[in-house]
Formats: structure tokens, sequence, C-alpha cells
């Protein structure tokens, strides 16, 4: 009797659970067709004319429907200055359409012709030590130039004008992969140093704000202002400001594209960017239509790659794309190295389905046939130079099939809408990067294990987002690694909390300002003001201890919480007027001290994390806030799955379950027992996942 209410009690919770998700119906599905989509990179300029329909032939009998081209072929476009030619793409789209495959074009600006270079060798970037780069690869200009940002207008113009209107396609991409490397030429330091005065307004302000009088850094002009180099161990606030200017001059840039492109064409536009990179995707992406990332991570990564596509999805621009990713193993650089990405039985699938189960629209291989020759020979692909399958060319196909079968399935149950929130962020991970604060930290890598993981493997339905995003739909938001929360974001969480949402702050938070410099009337500055809890005193740790380091250990008001706990990153000690402490440090300088406290602000609360309390703390604390909400996890089993919860109301729900290790893992009772992708079989209610298998379970 007891076991049988349990069970029902245990079913209830977990309907309530999703339910709770479900506050608004779901944007579109995305682009082109109501449909999803599978491709690949495609590069027919490399090869004779004649295998076009071969290749077609090939994508029809894998099931693919949309191809990725152009981004490369400017000199094809325009072999001579104001000479363009778009008939041998136009010939190429045509077929393509004929044979219902869609097309996403790219801008063609990462490789402009050599002619180019040779009449303006302006174009190309300056490196810090002087040398300029010359022609012969990709993304060596300069986006400051104006001759390089006049050619990549027109180029974009003529392209926009002479396809934009092609049946053929449904989307744009702009240029490829932008990088983060600066240009020290002439041109650019004046750029730079008029952004400087439209940002600071007099060369004293600046001067008051980074402190320059320490270390004799004054200066009397903004002409004296440095573009940093590695040589120089520079002012963190000249680091971080030159980072912020990158990101404006990238953007500047593919806004002259996007203004191009939407001269002739109303099709949506995006950029494919790259995890963990220092371009700023909250800027980079503002002006865009829809999401689109490239993941080359190896089967031991998933868990890391995860969580950027919880991160395109939380940028509310409808659903995603993963743009590139390797049909089987991935490969490049100047040494020609190559990365065995998907080699477990079963591991592509389970990688492809993680991203349409979590809100993707399509996936394309990089790169449908392997380069015959120049920089990314190695690289693998679906078929190979000499016209032959890839090894996986059957796994490949049944994908294809599966995701055909699946298609409709897919596009009425879109992702169900998250209440809870984690914060990520470019421009912090950059800060992180020139100031680790605590010794050997990897923004990337410590956000995801250790704040992002204990979320997604505690079950939680969540966003990744950033500081602009709008966080009314979110009950609770986690703030980890955020040293700079600016004054925007800490207003609006401030409002949010006071209506009633619960904020858990830290660690490595909030604890420097819009310049990279520290606080000087409290530690947390602009949200220090009004969460009612302060530091009192800091201390770092770092992400390993030594041999003889005694570790800082802490215990737990709250039990359910946990017990006890080891501190990581740093430690701070916290104090409150009227909060509640939830975590006391028990040795250590800060014996005694609260480690962890909650506080109440109108209707909602603020929880401050003064250290990185671990996995099973972090993942129950969310999990006791999270219920406050009855919002519960969606099954009950072993980490290690991706769960997506899928519907539009209470009578379709269903979640998709993906094993993204190498391991069984055990799920426990659920009521969601009928597999959709394996003919509406009945399975247990508790049962075992096999490594890397894929379930879609209704009730």
């Amino acid at each position: 009797m007891k076991n049988s209410f349990l069970k029902t009690l245990f079913v209830t919770v977990l309907f309530i659970s999703i339910q709770q998700h479900i506050n608004s119906q779901p944007k579109s599905i995305g682009i082109g067709k109501n449909s999803m989509y599978y491709g690949a990179s495609y590069y027919p300029e490399a090869w004779d004319a004649s295998l076009i329909s071969a290749d077609i032939r090939r994508m029809k009998e894998l099931h693919m429907n949309v191809m990725r081209m152009a981004e490369f072929s400017w000199s094809l476009m325009e072999p001579a200055d104001g000479y363009f030619n778009f008939d041998w793409l136009k010939i190429i789209l045509d077929s393509l359409h004929a044979n219902n495959i869609d097309v996403i074009l790219g801008t063609p600006t990462a490789t402009p012709p050599a002619w180019l270079g040779t009449k303006y060798p302006e174009i190309y970037r300056t490196e810090e030590n002087g040398l300029q780069l010359m022609h012969g690869a990709r993304r060596n200009c300069s986006y400051t130039n104006a001759v390089y940002k006049k050619y990549s207008e027109r180029i974009v113009l003529k392209m926009s004008e002479k396809l934009g209107k092609h049946p053929a396609l449904i989307a744009w991409q702009t240029d490829n992969e932008f990088n983060h490397e600066a240009d020290f030429s002439h041109e650019t330091t004046m750029i730079w140093h008029q952004w400087l005065k439209n940002r600071y307004g007099s060369i004293s302000n600046l001067n008051a704000l980074w402190c320059t009088q320490l270390w004799s850094q004054t200066y009397d002009s903004f002409a004296q202002v440095p573009m940093p180099v590695k040589a120089i161990w520079s002012h963190p606030s000249l680091l971080f400001n030159w980072n912020r200017f990158i990101n404006d001059m990238i953007v500047e840039f593919q806004d002259i594209q996007i203004r191009a492109i939407r001269k002739y064409s109303i099709l949506p536009i995006t950029h494919d960017g790259m995890p963990g990179q220092a371009v700023d995707y909250e800027k980079l992406f503002a002006n865009l239509d829809y999401m689109a990332v490239n993941n080359y991570h190896s089967f031991e990564a998933y868990d890391l790659i995860q969580s950027n596509y919880d991160r395109m999805r939380g940028y509310n621009k409808g659903a995603f794309w993963l743009f590139e990713t390797a049909p089987n193993y991935s490969g490049g650089g100047a040494q020609g190295n190559t990365w065995f990405l998907h080699q477990p039985d079963g591991s592509l699938r389970a990688a492809l389905w993680m991203n349409y189960a979590l809100g993707a629209q399509g996936a394309m291989f990089w790169l449908w046939r392997q380069h015959w020759a120049g920089q990314e020979m190695v690289h693998g692909s679906v078929l190979s130079a000499w016209g032959k399958p890839a090894a996986n060319y059957d796994d490949i196909k049944s994908i294809g099939i599966e995701l055909s079968k699946f298609s409709d399935k897919l596009v009425s149950a879109p992702v169900v809408p998250a209440k809870i929130a984690i914060v990520w962020s470019h421009e912090n991970l950059i800060g992180l990067r020139m100031e680790e604060y605590a010794n050997g930290l990897s923004y990337y890598k410590d956000w995801t294990y250790r704040f992002y993981r204990p979320i997604a493997d505690a079950y939680l339905h969540r966003d990744v987002i950033n500081q602009s995003a709008d966080i009314s739909s979110y009950k609770v938001i986690f703030v980890p690694l955020l040293p700079y929360l600016s004054e925007a974001f800490s207003s609006k969480l401030k409002k949010w909390v006071a209506e009633g949402g619960t904020l858990i702050l830290g660690p490595m938070t909030a604890y420097r300002s819009t310049e990279w410099t520290a606080f000087t009337d409290q530690a947390l500055g602009y949200t220090g003001n009004w969460m009612g809890v302060e530091v009192d005193s800091r201390i770092p740790i770092g992400t390993n201890s030594r041999p003889s380091e005694i570790p800082l250990q802490m215990n737990f008001t709250d039990k359910t919480i946990a017990d006890a706990a080891i501190a990581g990153l740093w430690s701070e000690s916290l104090s409150s007027q009227k909060g509640k402490i939830i975590a006391l440090y028990n040795n250590g300088m800060h014996k005694n001290k609260a480690a962890i406290i909650e506080n109440t602000i109108g209707t909602g609360r603020v929880v401050v994390l003064g250290t990185d309390p671990g996995k099973i703390a972090i993942a129950n604390l969310i999990k006791q806030y999270a219920a406050h909400y009855n919002i519960f996890p969606l099954i009950d089993a072993e980490p290690g799955l991706v769960v997506a919860p899928r519907g539009t109301n209470r009578d379709d729900l269903s979640l998709v379950l993906v094993n993204i290790s190498n391991k069984l893992i055990k799920v426990n009772k659920t009521a969601y027992t009928k597999d959709i992708l394996n003919s509406d079989k009945q399975t247990s209610a508790t049962f075992i996942m096999a490594p890397y298998q894929v379930m879609w379970l209704k009730k």
C-alpha cells in the first residue's frame, strides 16, 4: 500500500513538474519549411560539374534535405574587380531545388580573392609585432579596414541581388567563424582611439575610472592609450575594453553584411558561432534572426557540449541549428591533426539526437565530400576524396531515415519552455582569462562541470541565458562565475526577485565593475546595495588542492542540502542583518563564518554562495528552491542522460532521453513508458538505457 502511494505521488509530482514548464505557445519551428533538416556543407566549386548529379543522388539516398554553400567562394563570384559571375552557383541551386534540397548560403567574406589583396594589401591584418599577413588563409583580413568593408559590402549586395530570391534558398549565414584576432595597423589604431573617446568622453574620465595614477599610467590624450600586446602586462581595464572594442568591430563588420543582404532578401540570417570562444554571442547575435553553433567535441565531451544547445535555445530566437559537426572524425590545423569524434557504436546518433531533442531544427555535417587539396584535406566527410562512402555511411543514412520519419512529431512537439536559467557570458570568459583569481580556472569547463552539470544531471529542465535576456518567465536563476554583472542586469534581477523570483548568486560573481575594477563601497557593488548580504573577507582557493593543503570544510544548517562539503574556487565570509545562514565554514581563516546565506527580498529571495560547495550541494540546493515553484526533476535516474521535455499541452507531453555516456544508466519508476522511436513499444517503469541509446517516451 505504501509503495503504491509513493508511486502515485511520484507520478503526480512529475506531471506537475513538466506542466509548470508550459506557459506560452511556442514560436514557429524556425526557417524554411516547417520540418526538421539534415544535411552537410557542400563545396561543388572544388569539383567537376559532372559530379553534381551523382552528389544529389547520394544526398537523397541519405534523406538529406539541406546544403550549406558558398562561404569560401568569393574568387569565383568575382573573378576580377567589378566582374561578377553567379551563373555557376545558380545552376547548382537549380539542381538542388529540383530535388527538394534547400540551401543556406554563406557570404564569402572570410576568403577575399587574390586580386583584391594585390590591389589593396592594407586589407590584411597587421600583427602586434608589425608583420602584415598575406593572401592564402581565411579570416586574415582586418574587420576595420575601409577597403575590405567596402568590397565585402559590394559582394554581399551582388550576391543577395542575384540569388536572394532563388526558390532553393531558405536562409543566410554571415562570413565563417569570426575570430577574435586584432589588427594593429595605423588605421585600426585611429579607430581604437576614437572608440575610447566615444566611450569615455574625456581622457580625465578614463584616467579616473581606471585609476591610471597607479604605476604612472596616467594618459594625457587618447592617442597615448596603447593597443595591448602579449609582451606587456597590461592594465586589466585596458584589456577588458580592448576585448569590447574587438567585438564591436566584428559586429559593425557583420552589420554591413546584414544590411546588404536585407536590401534584396527577406530571408533570415545567422552566423556559425563556436562554443567557448572569445567572440561575444550576446553582441554578435543581437541583430541576427536565428541561432547556429558549430560543435566538434569528441564523444568523451558530449556532456560539455550539451550546455551549448541550452544556450542556443536561451536566446529565444526559435529553433536553432547545428551548422557544423563531423560525420565521423575531425581534422585540420597547421599540423594536419585528426580527432576521432564519434568512435563508439551509436555515438553519432546520440550526438545528433541530443541536438534535435534540445530544440534544433537542423544539423549539417562538415563536410559532404572530403577536400582533395588545400588546408583541410584530413577532415572526415560523408564521401571520400575519391568518391567512396565514409566508413559509417550506413549510420549516416539510418539517421537520415529516422529524422525524416519523425520530423512531423518533432515539429508538433517543441521543447517545453524552461523555468530555470543559468547565466553564461563570453565577456566574463575573457575577464577570467586575464584574471583567474582561482588558479587553474577554465571558464568553459569550470562553468559547465561545476555549475551546469549538477542542474542537468538532476534532470531539472533549464535554459542558458545571457545578461540581456528577458527573465520574466523564469522562477529560478543561477548566476555563477560572473565577476562582471552589469548594473542593468542587477536592476533587472532586483525587480524580478522582488516580484517572487529566486536568485542564486555566485560563487565568483558580481565583484568587478564595468571597467573590471573592484568596488570600494562594498564587495558586490551593483548587487550588494540591494540584496542585503555583505562580503566581509575573501580568500582564494583555486581549482586543485596541493598535496599538503588542508581542505576548507563547510557544514550545512539544512541537512537536506548536504551534511558537509569541501569549499572550492574561493572562500568568502558572508554576513547579513536579517538573512538565514545556509552553510558555515568549520575550519581555516573563515571558521564559523557564513559560507551561504539566503535573504528575502519582497516576495522573492536571494541566495549568495560564498564558495563552490560541490555538485551534490548545488544540485540539492537548486532542487529545493525549484520545488517552491512546483518545479521538479523530469525523471529519477543516474546522471548521464539528456532529458528533453516536449509538447504543447498536458495531453501530449513526452520526454526524449539520450544516453550520452559509454555506460549503462538506470532509470527509476516513470510514468513515461511508451517508446515512440521503437514502434510505440511498451517499456517497464524501471529500465536500463544502453550506452548512446535514444528513447522518446510518452505516457
